[in-house]
């Protein structure tokens, strides 16, 4: 599934050229000529866009018709193209979209529902997750989920447990849990109202 998604991304950052290349040979085409005639588009113009020229949008959409490209990748390829640098981001981000709308959806549903405080955390979770491992997210997600369904005291154990193994390392996120952990016990109604809200 993995290399899917890999070969599709791929497809989506084939700039113009080469995808109006890929749909000549495709559509059994022996060359540019060949195709421009069969097609009824100017050789020269047509000619020119396989070497790099970006046309009109109207033009780029008629060879989208008559080549069986999908019109929004091949205009997409285009203004990517056409894009300053510090543009170019934005439209890896539309491609995003386009392939997980619903997850992307639930994700700004959630962000709307969101105060400072959980904007910031949520910032963190996901720049933790951009610089980790697949396998360290997963184990992550488990063991979250396991934390939410412990009991109050099995938690004051898994925290003890966890303090007493870090104890002494001077690792990153240990001040942070130590803090998290007293202030979760200092707060009215306790942990476990916290974490299922």
């Amino acid at each position: 599934m993995a290399k899917q998604s890999n070969k599709k991304s791929a497809q989506q950052m084939k700039n113009v050229s080469s995808m109006i290349k890929e749909a000549i040979y495709s559509n059994g085409y022996k060359d540019v000529k060949e195709c421009a005639r069969s097609i009824k588009v100017p050789y020269d113009l047509f000619n020119k866009v396989v070497g790099g020229h970006i046309p009109k949008d109207s033009q780029l959409l008629d060879y989208a018709k008559k080549l069986d490209i999908d019109p929004r990748e091949l205009i997409m390829a285009a203004y990517r193209e056409k894009a300053p640098d510090i543009m170019k981001p934005y439209f890896n981000s539309v491609m995003l979209i386009e392939d997980h709308k619903t997850p992307v959806q639930e994700v700004l549903d959630m962000m709307d529902s969101f105060n400072t405080d959980q904007m910031d955390e949520f910032r963190q979770v996901a720049t933790l997750i951009q610089g980790s491992p697949r396998s360290y997210c997963r184990k992550a997600v488990a063991l979250l989920s396991l934390y939410q369904e412990l009991d109050n005291e099995l938690m004051d154990y898994f925290d003890a447990l966890i303090l007493l193994a870090l104890r002494g390392d001077n690792l990153k996120g240990l001040k942070e849990f130590k803090e998290t952990v007293e202030a979760e016990k200092a707060e009215p109604g306790g942990r476990r109202k916290r974490l299922h809200t």
